[in-house]
């Protein structure tokens, strides 16, 4: 087989949606210009999920309209790599997208979220861990994911109950539907003699739900609730995606999915 006759292979880096990209947040541009030094020989486009009310997106372009530029421009053969930690409704919308248009391409393989499998616990938390470390025994590191109401929501508490197995015990995960229900959480706290507690977006990017629901000033976030019990509080406005070290398992993840498929 000569040059010409080589498959076109592209990777795509398949993002929430239009939302999601209110803030000052590059992490998708990052990634991808990432991935164009790993993977040199593969073109590289980012898209994001269309939902039922998105118009248009002045950031990134709908995951559909991808797809048939691709097909119009003779790749056959495709890598995706979605930034969503869960597999939730996104990442169903995602292969619905991808199925719709399947029979345009020769093959699709898709990196499955960074909290899909338990065998991708060690690295996140070993990553995370990295990240935050704790200073002190009366301190504590919450992450605050989105939630979801799709099943794979039970890896956040999977996620917390890894932390802990392994001897990270001052490590927590709580989400949005977490904080109608918070005051044991509060209880147990005090009972450990815990002061200080640092709150981390486990979300890729820092947007609404960083800056209102969980760092927000008004009585009902996350940041309110815990203060008014009398905890010193701080918290990092950015979302994992601008770290490298979580870039790096995006990186690993694809890197395992296209040697796979050699």
């Amino acid at each position: 087989m000569n040059h010409l006759d080589q498959p076109k292979k592209a990777i795509l880096i398949v993002s929430y949606g239009s939302s999601s990209f209110s803030t000052d947040n590059n992490f998708d541009m990052t990634l991808q210009k990432q991935l164009e030094l790993a993977f040199h020989d593969y073109a590289v486009y980012p898209a994001i999920i269309s939902h039922a009310q998105d118009k248009d997106s002045t950031v990134f372009p709908f995951l559909f309209k991808v797809l048939e530029q691709l097909h119009n421009n003779k790749i056959t053969t495709l890598y995706i790599l979605p930034t969503f930690l869960l597999p939730g409704h996104s990442f169903l919308k995602m292969q619905q997208t991808l199925a719709d248009y399947q029979h345009l391409f020769h093959e699709i393989h898709i990196c499955t979220p960074l909290l899909a499998t338990k065998e991708c616990y060690e690295s996140i938390t070993s990553s995370l861990a990295t990240l935050y470390p704790i200073h002190h025994n009366d301190e504590v590191i919450v992450f605050f994911g989105h939630g979801s109401s799709h099943s794979s929501s039970t890896y956040y508490n999977e996620l917390e109950a890894y932390f802990h197995y392994n001897h990270h015990i001052n490590y927590f995960v709580l989400t949005l539907d977490f904080l109608s229900d918070i005051e044991d959480f509060i209880t147990t706290l005090h009972e450990r003699g815990i002061k200080y507690i640092r709150l981390v977006p486990l979300l890729m990017l820092a947007g609404y739900h960083v800056f209102h629901d969980m760092a927000g000033k008004h009585q009902e976030s996350l940041y309110s609730v815990l203060t008014t019990a009398d905890f010193k509080v701080d918290c990092v406005l950015s979302g994992l995606g601008n770290e490298p070290l979580i870039q790096q398992l995006f990186i690993e993840q694809l890197q395992a999915l296209i040697t796979c498929h050699r």
